[in-house]
């Protein structure tokens, strides 16, 4: 009975060990190392449950290389305790139909879950190795390396759901740009001249944002990139998408119309930002983003649109990364406006490639578009 305390407070200083561990794979090698060590189980592995098959993936010392392999799920006893949850001790092989197929030399052992998707075993050459006080004490060792990965993949979840409320927060405050300097403009406009039709559109912009940040609530609530797709009219929504863009000077030049089908707002949006990446970098040899032309049109080898425009385009070494998260070329850039053209394009199941236009600027084509 000493010794049973003894080792029972000994494991629940491996559970403090465990409560360390910043990894699955920590915790497995942890717990295996503690069940050969006080536990005294020479032989014994970790499988889980990966892609469909059990994989090893932690071994005592005292196990060899044959003594484990990747199994089905439905093999064995490894199986039976997936499926069922439940600990099982095999006090002699050749009694117990459960452990088929098995190797020749092991002859008792124990299986006990370790959460829905991992199983820890050990195993002896000789029978009635083990009994109900070893499969109690494995049990106890097993929930306290359980609670551990309960932890580590609720850590991760919390910080996966940090992640997307940064990204949401930062893609909304990138959104909202320009449609805020257009109430800012008219309104200031309206104050100067008197005229209140400028108070029109200020109201659009008004109503843009908030159509905006419904979308995106909702689509952040229910863990969704775009929401319901429909027949859109590129024109149509090409031309919603300029009206947030801040730049009088500027130019959009609709080549052809195609209808797609596309969640409309968020087609909107992805519009609006290769708009304002193309406003921003300017026209070649001039300094203000004034003399930007920017063309949007149908592809004429496949189902898709383009964008381009006449600015200095993006140089072909840099092509690969410009639709990557953080990524820009200017000082002050956030590095957000073509990860939300990607983001919002492979959510819709499109390809993006970026090439040069004819008037050496950057043209992004838009393939596998379901259009009518």
């Amino acid at each position: 009975m000493e010794r049973r305390q003894a080792t029972i407070e000994t494991l629940h200083d491996v559970a403090s060990d465990l409560e360390t561990s910043d990894s699955p794979t920590a915790v497995y090698e942890r717990t295996v190392t503690a069940a050969e060590e006080v536990l005294e189980f020479e032989r014994c592995y970790i499988g889980v449950l990966e892609d469909g098959l059990v994989v090893p993936r932690a071994q005592s010392s005292g196990s060899t290389r044959d003594d484990v392999r990747t199994m089905r799920p439905d093999e064995g006893l490894v199986g039976k305790t997936l499926r069922s949850g439940e600990s099982y001790l095999v006090r002699d092989v050749t009694t117990n139909g459960d452990t088929k197929p098995t190797r020749e030399t092991f002859r008792s052992g124990m299986s006990v879950p370790l959460g829905d998707r991992a199983v820890f075993q050990a195993v002896a050459t000789e029978p009635n190795a083990f009994d109900e006080s070893d499969l109690e004490l494995a049990e106890l060792l097993l929930s306290h390396a359980s609670e551990a990965l309960v932890r580590i993949e609720t850590e991760a979840t919390l910080r996966q759901q940090n992640e997307r409320l940064d990204e949401f927060a930062s893609v909304v405050a990138h959104d909202l740009r320009n449609p805020l300097n257009v109430v800012s403009g008219n309104i200031e406009l309206a104050r100067e001249t008197g005229d209140l039709e400028r108070l029109d559109a200020a109201a659009r912009a008004v109503r843009q944002m908030d159509d905006l940040l419904s979308k995106l609530l909702h689509l952040a609530r229910a863990g969704k990139v775009v929401g319901e797709t429909e027949p859109v009219s590129l024109s149509s929504v090409a031309e919603a998408a300029w009206f947030g863009i801040d730049a009088p000077e500027a130019t959009l030049s609709i080549a052809s119309n195609l209808t797609v089908e596309a969640d409309e707002a968020r087609f909107r949006q992805l519009l609006e930002n290769l708009f304002r990446n193309a406003v921003e970098h300017g026209s070649p040899g001039d300094d203000t983003d004034s003399a930007v032309t920017i063309t949007v049109g149908r592809l004429e080898d496949r189902p898709g649109f383009f964008v381009a425009d006449d600015g200095p385009g993006i140089p072909a070494e840099l092509r690969e990364e410009a639709l990557e998260h953080g990524f820009s070329t200017s000082d002050g850039g956030t590095g957000f406006g073509l990860s939300i053209v990607s983001t919002i394009a492979e959510a819709h199941d499109w390809t993006v490639g970026i090439t040069e236009s004819e008037e050496g600027g950057a043209r992004f084509e838009f393939a596998g578009v379901l259009a009518a």
